[in-house]
């Protein structure tokens, strides 16, 4: 962002598409989190996946990979198309969802592990 100062105190300006979570009360709560734009957030899977000769390996330990797939727990409103309308979002709380590989942002709230997802960045939903 760019610094700036405004009546002696420093500010930082941002563009609108680099807040991805809006909260409010004095700490991150997922119940105090509301995620903006056309962005989701998505529980991670970070389940074992069991290779055809009984090996478990972890999501995580994959060289390279991170998990990207999980279940939507936050909607946002959608992003405002050029003549000033609201496009809503296809995705509903509770859906799975499969998005691109990389293409989350993480947050962690509480214990939890996260994932805001652009809703063009979801390949699918099941």
């Amino acid at each position: 962002g760019t610094e700036v100062d405004y009546e002696g105190e420093k500010h930082t300006l941002i563009r609108d598409d680099d807040v991805l979570v809006k909260f409010s009360g004095e700490k991150l709560t997922l119940e105090s989190a509301d995620v903006v734009s056309d962005n989701v957030l998505v529980k991670v899977d970070n389940s074992e996946e069991e290779t055809s000769s009984g090996l478990v390996i972890a999501a995580t330990s994959k060289k390279g990979s991170k998990p990207s797939t999980g279940e939507v727990v936050k909607v946002g409103p959608g992003r405002m198309a050029s003549n000033g309308e609201i496009m809503t979002v296809d995705i509903s709380v509770g859906d799975m969802v499969k998005f691109r590989d990389f293409a989350g942002n993480e947050v962690k709230i509480g214990a939890d592990e996260f994932a805001v997802v652009k809703m063009t960045d979801i390949l699918a939903k099941f």
